[in-house]
């Protein structure tokens, strides 16, 4: 994205992050920790009047190192009588809190080790792990950091298809093609 932070960037009245917190608020997910790390002190100020008791800001001193870091950062922070912990990335808007309730809704039904989205372009979020992985996850390392769990445990992982395919927002024609099908609508 050059040095816009996408995160930032205008969509919807609001941001990017505000969208996606808009709609994870809106789900059933019971308590929400946004990880924070690059220009965080900016994102925290745009994010500061969504604070409540179920929202909170934590601040990720590692994120250079990978998406584990974030990862551990947020299960250090969940409640100890969670039985999974739901990741949603901050630069996909377009998944809905229709959609991340219908995740919560078959992980509840089902109880899996992993449940994940698929999309028509591949794995998609969010993605649920079951508290039983927490000490796996707690040892990842780097950016990849699902798939080899998935495959650990594929034989008892669960897809939820969603034909809508999932705008990440990584560079300037992303958020262009975001846009334009916002203005579609």
């Amino acid at each position: 994205m050059g040095s816009a932070n996408k995160l930032l960037l205008p969509y919807r009245n609001h941001t990017v992050i505000e969208e996606v917190l808009t709609q994870v608020s809106a789900s059933r997910v019971d308590d929400i920790i946004i990880v924070t790390g690059y220009e965080h002190e900016r994102i925290d100020e745009v994010l500061a009047h969504y604070l409540s008791s179920r929202i909170e800001i934590v601040y990720n001193g590692k994120f250079s190192m990978g998406r584990a870091e974030s990862i551990k950062c947020a299960l250090r922070h969940i409640s100890g009588n969670s039985d999974a912990a739901l990741f949603l990335v901050a630069d996909k808007p377009t998944v809905t809190y229709r959609l991340i309730d219908r995740v919560i809704d078959r992980y509840r039904e089902k109880r899996p080790p992993i449940l994940y989205v698929m999309t028509p372009s591949g794995r998609g979020h969010p993605i649920i792990f079951s508290k039983d992985l927490f000490p796996e996850l707690l040892s990842l390392q780097g950016d990849r950091v699902g798939d080899d769990l998935v495959a650990k445990y594929k034989a008892d992982v669960i897809e939820v298809e969603d034909e809508k395919p999932q705008l990440d927002i990584d560079t300037e024609d992303d958020y262009r093609i975001l846009l334009k099908n916002e203005s579609e609508k």
